[in-house]
């Protein structure tokens, strides 16, 4: 466990640094960790992984002849709270096998070469395809699914944890188990899923692809979370121990700060701790009184990104209504690492990526991934500033062809990373939004937010009113 704790720090550590890195574009898939709080309510999701599950708890919560499976008794708990929660289902493990079953308490508990959920052996007792009536429930009771894996396989490699642990090998066996259980759960239970959590938060795929570029394909947001409620933890050997180990951190954070959990996502598990034991079945009800108390209403992670999309602009911006329609309605008008950075200045390229419609986009990425997978040639870029690497290629190729952006220069060059003037942007409404009465006035918010460097550059705040009027008609 020691070298499994030391990876995870290690990973953490990877994982803020790439959070910054990950502000630089543009981007149609983000990260959700956790969104800006709103100014007059207490929101936060909560997501539990690896289900849906018909294991009885352990230690049983019940009398015999009463007990429930795990997922029902989690759905049971967050009904009594009117809490509404995000299922990170699996399809199932039941072919991870050949295997060798692993150390209790340890991080091959369920599986060396796989993972088995619930355990391993008893496979079936979890996941949609042996679960549907679990899995229906779940949306019947007005909470949320999203996609943990068919297989819970990891995506790539992790060699200091998981060195012996089987993963896939390319960008193709990532999207085709995603979509395996996209399109069960789409076709069975009539539902469309949105977001999704790789298994083990491992993001590289060999080829060097990430889980970014399979989301992407899949039309997904990728399904983080900013507090960890600790149920896959092993038992320090007393189960009520267990138990406050998950409940205090939220208890310490209410009492220092009422608002520390406003817009936070809540990692819980829908499966044994790695001692095949279930202290979320007790922990989860003293967490949800608690939140309670303070006033917090529990939603879905869904719900939470619709009233919020970002992590750094709240509804006291007077922006807020247009980035959070335009976000909703699908456009790529934020980063990576879920931020609107709204008095950055804004690029060519990222005026291109914010306008054209998202189905065009999606559709024109999966058309260029098939025919990279397929060996088929990959058109020639239009312009020679814009290689096929870009991550703007695609939305500067239409915006271009479209008339909307015009400013080429004879070299053939587009200039993507050239801040847009009032000038241009002026230009640029008379061509995309020909025939439309949109309002723009480029000094409307002149005195909020941060100021631009130079008075003739545009900040994302200064356009987002008027993209909002365009694209959203």
């Amino acid at each position: 466990m020691f070298l499994y704790d030391m990876a995870r720090k290690v990973n953490h550590y990877r994982k803020m640094r790439r959070k910054i890195q990950a502000g630089k574009y543009l981007s149609p898939v983000r990260r959700i960790e956790r969104t800006a709080p709103l100014s007059k309510k207490r929101l936060v999701a909560m997501t539990f992984d690896d289900g849906p599950s018909s294991a009885f708890p352990n230690p049983p919560v019940r009398g015999a002849e009463e007990q429930l499976g795990l997922t029902e008794e989690l759905l049971y708990i967050l009904n009594s709270y009117k809490a509404k929660g995000t299922f990170d289902v699996i399809g199932t493990t039941e072919n991870n096998y050949p295997d060798n079953q692993g150390k209790v308490g340890d991080f091959t508990w369920s599986g060396v070469r796989f993972d088995h959920y619930p355990e391993f052996g008893k496979d079936k007792l979890a996941g949609v395809k042996n679960q549907l009536e679990l899995a229906q429930k779940i949306i019947a009771e007005g909470h949320e699914i999203a996609n943990h894996g068919y297989r819970h396989m990891i995506f790539g490699p992790m060699k200091v944890v998981y060195g012996k642990r089987t993963h896939f090998n390319t960008l193709k066996e990532v999207i085709e188990d995603l979509s395996a259980l996209h399109q069960l759960v789409n076709e069975q239970l009539n539902y469309k899923i949105r977001l999704s959590r790789p298994p083990h938060y491992i993001d590289k795929i060999p080829g060097g692809h990430t889980s970014y570029d399979a989301y992407h394909y899949m039309n997904y947001n990728y399904l983080a979370a900013s507090f960890d409620g600790g149920g896959w933890i092993p038992s320090c050997g007393e189960y009520a121990q267990d138990v406050k180990v998950m409940t205090d951190p939220i208890k310490q954070a209410l009492e220092k700060n009422p608002d520390a959990l406003n817009g936070q996502i809540i990692f819980q598990k829908d499966g044994f701790n790695m001692s095949l034991q279930t202290p979320v079945t007790t922990a989860l009800e003293s967490g949800l009184k608690m939140l309670s108390d303070a006033g917090y209403e529990v939603v879905t992670a869904s719900e939470l990104l619709a009233l919020s999309p970002f992590e750094d602009i709240g509804d006291v911006d007077p922006v807020f209504e247009a980035v959070r329609k335009l976000a909703d309605s699908g456009y790529v008008i934020g980063y990576k690492n879920n931020t609107f950075q709204p008095d950055r200045p804004v690029t060519r390229g990222e005026l291109a990526m914010m306008t054209v419609a998202p189905e065009i986009l999606l559709n024109e990425y999966r058309s260029l991934v098939d025919m990279a997978t397929e060996g088929r040639g990959i058109p020639a870029p239009m312009f020679k500033d814009v290689p096929l690497n870009h991550p703007y290629r695609i939305a500067i190729e239409k915006a271009a062809a479209a008339g909307w952006l015009t400013r080429v220069n004879a070299e053939r060059k587009f200039r993507p990373d050239d801040f847009v003037t009032p000038i241009e942007f002026a230009e640029f409404l008379g061509t995309r939004a020909a025939g439309s009465n949109v309002e723009w006035n480029p000094n409307e918010f002149k005195g909020i937010g941060v100021p631009p460097e130079k008075p003739d550059i545009l900040r994302r705040r200064d356009i987002i009113g008027a993209l909002a009027q365009i694209n959203l008609k």
